[in-house]
């Protein structure tokens, strides 16, 4: 039964060790191990799947077990795990009801399932270069994580009016309502200006593959 339980265990920390090479890097050795060795001792995972581990363990450190871990590396933890989970998500069907080419300012727009809006206090995708962030930037980091056809999972730089015109987007409305919503919501933006970037942004979205493009409309019998 020991060898059993090292040989499970040591499976369990190469996988997330794979997972979460930034965070083991800068946490260091024996602090990693520590954690991980709680995280198998205490946490009930609630999937037997080995590539659904990641999420489990980002799960156990967001409940609290966080051995004073400083923000940023749980913060860290999160940017990794998600890009561990885009990695290994199914594919997902593409309708045939989906014209990549198709007006998005005028037909409902379909973002790609394999599409993750993702907002953070500290650069998380600069800290294996720059090391441990001391405080929170002034203004958030917002990224938008997706999976693309040939099956790279991209982290793009996104801000503030991106994030908010993608969820207005999740209700399947065409570009120009999203745009209006987003103008009604956001009356110190000059309207024209914000109609310009609008465009440039869904052009910028699709070519990115976070847009599959705009939906077709049945025609009406």
């Amino acid at each position: 039964m020991r060898l059993y339980e090292q040989l499970f265990y040591g499976n369990l920390e190469r996988f997330l060790a794979s997972g979460f090479p930034v965070f083991k890097r800068m946490l260091g050795d024996a602090r990693w191990r520590k954690l991980v060795r709680a995280f198998y001792d205490r946490h009930p995972c609630q999937t037997p799947y080995f590539r659904e581990i990641g999420q489990e363990f980002l799960a156990y450190l967001e409940a609290g077990n966080r051995q004073d871990l400083p923000d940023f590396l749980v913060e860290l933890a999160h940017y990794e795990a998600t890009e561990r989970s885009l990695q290994v998500a199914e594919d997902a069907a593409s309708p045939a009801d989906i014209d990549p080419a198709g007006d998005l300012l005028n037909q409902p727009v379909v973002i790609s399932p394999l599409t993750r809006l993702l907002s953070y206090r500290y650069p998380v995708q600069e800290l294996g270069a720059v090391g441990a962030a001391d405080a929170p930037k002034p203004k958030p980091t917002f990224l938008i994580a997706c999976r693309r056809q040939d099956g790279e999972v991209k982290m793009l730089a996104s801000n503030a009016l991106t994030h908010r015109l993608l969820e207005l987007l999740r209700e399947e409305v065409s570009g120009r309502q999203a745009l209006a919503a987003l103008a009604a919501q956001m009356p110190n933006i000059d309207n024209a200006r914000l109609q310009t970037q609008g465009v440039a942004i869904l052009n910028r979205l699709r070519q990115a593959e976070v847009l599959l493009g705009a939906r077709i409309r049945a025609p009406l019998s």
